[in-house]
């Protein structure tokens, strides 16, 4: 199955080794990681990961994950990444990770519908989830457009630098999505 995407604006292409680089440069950035740890994963973390990723990919549609590339004219602007939380109840995760200077031009919200879209149409799922901290209000505020709904606030359950911080949980179900969005 083919799982590279296209929109108006973008191109959503599956990770490649290639991507690393780009992987390295996107997840180093303050703004990248400020809501999920107290550091910058390692270049060797990141490379571990491109290759968990990639080797996912192969276990789809039933389990695994995958993780896009999205590009902008060409130009590398974000990456969406999905992975397969539970088999039995077919649970999968959603993240999501934009350079700033593409901020509030609609890219994150077009990209992360058109991968709901495919999830919903291609994967063995019956629930897609996000998880985020309840202080990172853009992220949240992208849940709620692309029609994912406030399951909830789990109180004091991530830990950085000293302080401990709320999540969210957001959630859309397989019976729910409407394929026009």
């Amino acid at each position: 199955m083919n799982h590279a995407l296209k929109t108006d604006r973008l191109s959503l292409l599956p990770l490649k080794e290639s991507d690393t680089d780009f992987m390295r440069e996107l997840l180093t950035r303050p703004e990248s990681y400020r809501y999920e740890s107290e550091k910058a994963k390692t270049s060797d973390e990141i490379i571990k990961e491109c290759l968990w990723y990639r080797e996912g990919f192969n276990a789809l549609p039933n389990e695994g994950a995958i993780r896009w590339v999205v590009k902008n004219n060409g130009a590398k602007i974000g990456e969406i990444h999905v992975r397969c939380n539970w088999e039995q109840t077919s649970e999968w995760e959603i993240g999501w990770y934009f350079l700033s200077e593409y901020w509030g031009n609609g890219f994150a919200t077009e990209a992360v519908k058109a991968a709901i879209r495919h999830i919903f149409s291609c994967l063995k799922i019956n629930r897609l989830a996000a998880f985020l901290n309840a202080e990172n209000r853009r992220s949240a505020a992208l849940a709620k457009r692309v029609g994912m709904f406030e399951d909830g606030r789990m109180r004091e359950v991530r830990y950085m630098n000293g302080i401990y911080y709320d999540e969210y949980v957001f959630s859309i179900l397989k019976r729910e999505y409407n394929l026009s969005l």
